[in-house]
Protein backbone atom coordinates (compact mmCIF):
# COMPACT_ATOMS: atom_id res chain seq x y z
CA UNK A 1 0.00 0.00 0.00
CA UNK A 2 1.20 3.68 -0.63
CA UNK A 3 1.78 5.84 2.21
CA UNK A 4 1.70 9.41 1.89
CA UNK A 5 5.14 10.17 0.61
CA UNK A 6 4.89 7.57 -1.60
CA UNK A 7 1.43 8.98 -3.66
CA UNK A 8 2.98 12.71 -3.41
CA UNK A 9 6.21 11.21 -5.19
CA UNK A 10 4.30 9.28 -7.42
CA UNK A 11 1.33 12.82 -8.07
CA UNK A 12 4.67 14.81 -8.57
CA UNK A 13 6.49 12.37 -10.64
CA UNK A 14 3.47 12.43 -13.10
CA UNK A 15 3.29 16.04 -12.85
CA UNK A 16 6.99 16.60 -14.20
CA UNK A 17 6.74 13.93 -17.24
CA UNK A 18 3.73 15.54 -18.07
CA UNK A 19 5.19 19.30 -18.23
CA UNK A 20 8.31 17.87 -20.13
CA UNK A 21 6.20 16.47 -22.32
CA UNK A 22 3.96 19.50 -22.58
CA UNK A 23 7.24 21.87 -22.85
CA UNK A 24 9.08 19.38 -25.70
CA UNK A 25 5.98 19.59 -27.77
CA UNK A 26 5.19 23.58 -27.71
CA UNK A 27 8.98 24.42 -28.64
CA UNK A 28 8.93 22.06 -31.49
CA UNK A 29 5.46 23.39 -32.10
CA UNK A 30 7.01 26.85 -32.50
CA UNK A 31 9.74 25.70 -34.37
CA UNK A 32 7.93 23.26 -37.44
CA UNK A 33 6.49 25.33 -40.04
CA UNK A 34 3.17 24.50 -40.45
CA UNK A 35 -0.19 25.34 -43.07
CA UNK A 36 -1.21 22.70 -44.33
CA UNK A 37 -1.14 20.79 -48.06
CA UNK A 38 -1.95 23.49 -49.71
CA UNK A 39 -2.95 21.61 -53.04
CA UNK A 40 1.07 20.04 -52.99
CA UNK A 41 3.04 23.61 -52.56
CA UNK A 42 3.98 23.22 -49.00
CA UNK A 43 7.37 21.83 -49.03
CA UNK A 44 7.42 20.96 -44.78
CA UNK A 45 3.62 19.24 -45.29
CA UNK A 46 4.07 16.01 -43.20
CA UNK A 47 7.98 16.78 -42.18
CA UNK A 48 8.56 14.56 -39.11
CA UNK A 49 10.95 15.70 -35.70
CA UNK A 50 11.37 12.95 -33.61
CA UNK A 51 9.24 10.48 -36.03
CA UNK A 52 6.02 12.63 -35.22
CA UNK A 53 4.08 15.10 -37.92
CA UNK A 54 3.19 18.07 -36.47
CA UNK A 55 -0.91 16.80 -35.80
CA UNK A 56 1.58 14.19 -33.76
CA UNK A 57 3.13 16.59 -31.91
CA UNK A 58 0.16 18.47 -31.42
CA UNK A 59 -1.66 15.20 -29.91
CA UNK A 60 1.28 15.13 -27.39
CA UNK A 61 1.43 18.43 -26.21
CA UNK A 62 -2.38 18.61 -25.71
CA UNK A 63 -2.46 14.96 -23.76
CA UNK A 64 0.46 16.50 -21.60
CA UNK A 65 -1.02 19.56 -20.98
CA UNK A 66 -3.84 17.41 -19.41
CA UNK A 67 -2.65 15.30 -17.75
CA UNK A 68 0.00 18.24 -15.80
CA UNK A 69 -4.03 19.23 -15.13
CA UNK A 70 -5.49 16.31 -13.38
CA UNK A 71 -1.85 15.86 -12.00
CA UNK A 72 -1.95 19.28 -10.22
CA UNK A 73 -5.82 18.86 -9.57
CA UNK A 74 -5.09 15.69 -7.66
CA UNK A 75 -1.86 17.34 -6.10
CA UNK A 76 -4.40 20.15 -4.79
CA UNK A 77 -6.66 17.69 -3.16
CA UNK A 78 -4.11 16.02 -1.60
CA UNK A 79 -2.78 18.98 -0.22
CA UNK A 80 -5.94 20.79 0.96
CA UNK A 81 -5.85 20.99 4.82
CA UNK A 82 -2.63 22.54 4.39
CA UNK A 83 -3.86 25.14 1.65
CA UNK A 84 -6.60 26.05 3.91
CA UNK A 85 -4.32 26.40 6.80
CA UNK A 86 -1.82 28.63 5.09
CA UNK A 87 -4.87 30.56 3.90
CA UNK A 88 -6.05 30.80 7.26
CA UNK A 89 -2.78 32.15 8.87
CA UNK A 90 -2.08 34.53 5.83
CA UNK A 91 -5.53 36.02 6.54
CA UNK A 92 -5.06 36.43 9.99
CA UNK A 93 -7.62 33.46 11.14
CA UNK A 94 -5.37 30.79 12.31
CA UNK A 95 -4.24 29.87 15.83
CA UNK A 96 -0.81 31.91 16.63
CA UNK A 97 1.80 29.51 17.52
CA UNK A 98 5.59 29.95 18.47
CA UNK A 99 7.83 28.26 16.80
CA UNK A 100 10.38 25.86 18.78
CA UNK A 101 13.25 27.40 19.89
CA UNK A 102 11.75 31.17 19.88
CA UNK A 103 11.25 32.62 23.85
CA UNK A 104 8.13 32.25 24.82
CA UNK A 105 6.02 35.15 26.60
CA UNK A 106 6.20 35.43 30.12
CA UNK A 107 2.88 36.34 32.42
CA UNK A 108 3.36 38.85 34.36
CA UNK A 109 0.74 39.14 37.15
CA UNK A 110 0.53 42.26 38.95
CA UNK A 111 -0.81 42.91 42.64
CA UNK A 112 -1.61 45.75 44.57
CA UNK A 113 -0.03 45.46 47.84
CA UNK A 114 1.76 46.80 50.56
CA UNK A 115 4.76 48.84 49.73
Amino acid sequence: MFNKAKLNFAVDAVILVAFLAATVSGVVLLTVPHGGYQGGRNPYYGQTVLFLTRDGWNDVHVWGSLAMIAGIAVHVVLHWRWIVCMAKRFAGFGERRALPGSPQPVPVVVTEGEN
